[in-house]
């Protein structure tokens, strides 16, 4: 998915939101957005909008001195998400299908996203996430593909802090059914994205294999992955990628891809309207949950 006029625009919304979570120096925050504007130059619109992200965050922090701005509200988003774990994991428990709620408790929490175009409540979404439903509801695929691939090797592509939390009941259901699963995280902090140190505090390496993907952009570009995330990817017999990130950069990658995500910006939402024009759906990325399976041929 190429980046849009729309994200440019964004991007210099998204460094003076970096700025003012880093400094409170007022002039160190103008020198971002400053330097922002001028990057616009550079942006290649034939890139994904998380390839361009990676020079804008690597901009932010050598201004501001904060390798990591995102570092606090990433633990805060964690430490929220462990402390209704345990409530969350008994409706699954409780579910008709534990995989299916498994999936869409770890969807209604990718709102938790800290460089979209939307505010957010974390909690009430959580709580509200019984009565969410998802705009495209492609589940019965995953499912039949599972059961046609006994023991089928999973690689899961983790999104963000908090949510991960619920990434890692997902992942346990997964393997009930079978599945071998490996998680996939960023390979360096960005934004609030989640790293191996995350996945650790939040208990998955109990659970399953960690790897990363090598870099420090907000999806994943497999050009610019590292070769262990690369060989897992290939040998993958699915691959669920969790975020609107991941599906941005891999929306045009032939393989055996499901995406999780919730819509978050218009330019986003403007593909998938584009996408599922056949069924008159459209989407206005206001936080539309969708479980859709890889669409190119």
């Amino acid at each position: 998915m190429q980046t849009g006029l729309e994200c440019l625009v964004c991007f210099v919304r998204q460094a003076l939101a970096a700025a003012r979570r880093s400094t409170d120096d007022e002039e160190v925050q103008r020198k971002v957005v400053l330097r922002a504007g001028a990057l616009l130059s550079q942006v290649s619109m034939e890139l994904t909008p998380p390839e361009n992200a990676v020079s804008l965050y690597r901009m932010i922090s050598e201004v501001t001195g904060r390798e990591d701005p995102f570092a606090e509200i990433k633990k805060k988003s964690n430490t929220f998400a462990l402390s209704i774990l345990a409530a969350i994991q008994e409706q699954i428990r409780e579910a008709d299908d534990p995989l299916r709620a498994a999936l869409h408790f770890a969807g209604c929490a990718n709102i938790i996203d800290y460089a979209a175009q939307h505010s957010f409540d974390a909690a009430r979404s959580m709580e509200e996430c019984g009565r969410q439903t998802f705009l495209i509801d492609e589940y019965p695929k995953l499912h039949a593909s599972i059961k046609e691939q006994p023991g089928c090797r999973v690689l899961y592509l983790a999104d963000n802090c908090g949510e991960i939390a619920f990434d890692g009941l997902a992942i346990q259901e997964l393997q009930r059914v079978g599945c071998e699963v490996t998680l996939a995280v960023r390979g360096r902090p960005i934004i609030n994205d989640a790293t191996r140190e995350d996945a650790i505090f939040c208990g998955l390496d109990t659970i399953c294999p960690i790897i990363d993907n090598g870099c420090d952009c907000p999806g994943t570009p497999l050009d610019s992955c590292s070769d262990v995330l690369v060989d897992h990817f290939r040998r993958a017999d699915i691959i669920l990628s969790k975020g609107m990130g991941n599906f941005e950069t891999l929306s045009e990658v032939r393989a055996p891809l499901f995406f999780l995500f919730t819509v978050k910006c218009v330019r986003v939402a403007e593909y998938l309207t584009n996408l599922f024009a056949e069924t008159g759906i459209s989407f206005a990325g206001q936080g539309e949950m969708v479980f859709i399976r890889q669409q190119k041929s």
